[in-house]
């Protein structure tokens, strides 16, 4: 027996199956390694981080979406973490008030980079209002926009975030926030679904529902660094309607090819 949970966010579902001292076989060998250095421990909770983050953006935005990144002029650059985190509330007061307007409700996720030379603000936010109403929100510098893709899987934005606020998240003179992001209330939260299964289903290759086709890149074996058993992790996305006939012609056993 092990134990799969499944993740839905958005258009994607990840699933992670592992192994407990509960749930385990006479036939799964542990390997001890259950005491993670301290840099196995910093990678694994930059991992957890991207993880966290790339579901709750899959969960609430999508297509046409907005990234944001607010910059400074140099006469206007906040001069400390606490002003840089009061002009950030100003600007989505002014986006919330914008919103509601426009008859919308505001959505957002905010990461923070605060630094002597580079400081700036990243927002993922609900598209419901027009690009050019967002410069005249945002008064003490430049706004840089762009657009979500409809791929409905942001690894490489939620990667690319907790990679800008790494260093000031690390640094108590410098965390514009004490977690490495801040976000809305009315986020929706993805459902995590757990279930144990029986052992036989511990697929060496995944297969996806129907409706779905799992991301190959995505697939990893391997022993956990923390509980030292073998685990099996992939994400699959959701296949458009209008593609439903490439995907039977270019997958195999349910694994996306390209051709």
């Amino acid at each position: 027996m092990y134990v799969q949970q499944d993740i839905f966010a958005g258009m994607t579902i990840e699933v992670e199956k592992f192994y407990t001292i509960k749930y385990c076989g006479k036939n799964v060998q542990r390997t001890g390694r259950c005491n993670p250095t301290p840099d196995t421990q910093t990678r694994l909770n930059e991992r957890n981080a991207v993880k966290k983050l790339r579901r709750l953006i899959n969960a609430n935005f999508k297509r046409n979406d907005y990234h944001l990144i607010l910059t400074y002029n140099p006469e206007k650059r906040a001069l400390d973490p606490e002003m840089a985190r009061k002009d950030l509330k100003k600007f989505l007061d002014r986006l919330r008030y914008a919103f509601k307007k426009l008859g919308a409700e505001l959505k957002y996720i905010a990461v923070s980079e605060y630094g002597k030379k580079s400081m700036h603000h990243h927002l993922v936010i609900s598209g419901d209002i027009p690009a050019d109403k967002l410069a005249d929100l945002w008064t003490n510098g430049r706004i840089g926009l762009r657009l979500l893709d409809g791929s409905g899987d942001y690894i490489r934005l939620a990667d690319y975030l907790i990679k800008q606020s790494r260093k000031t998240f690390n640094d108590p003179e410098k965390a514009v926030f004490k977690k490495r992001w801040c976000g809305s209330k009315n986020l929706v939260k993805p459902v995590v679904k757990r279930k144990v299964v029986s052992a036989n289903s511990w697929r060496e290759y995944p297969q996806a529902p129907k409706g779905y086709m799992i991301i190959p890149e995505s697939i990893e074996y391997g022993v956990s660094d923390i509980t030292g058993y073998p685990y099996q992790y992939y994400r699959m996305i959701k296949i458009p309607e209008n593609i439903g006939k490439e995907r039977n012609r270019n997958d195999k056993n349910g694994i996306r090819h390209t051709t």
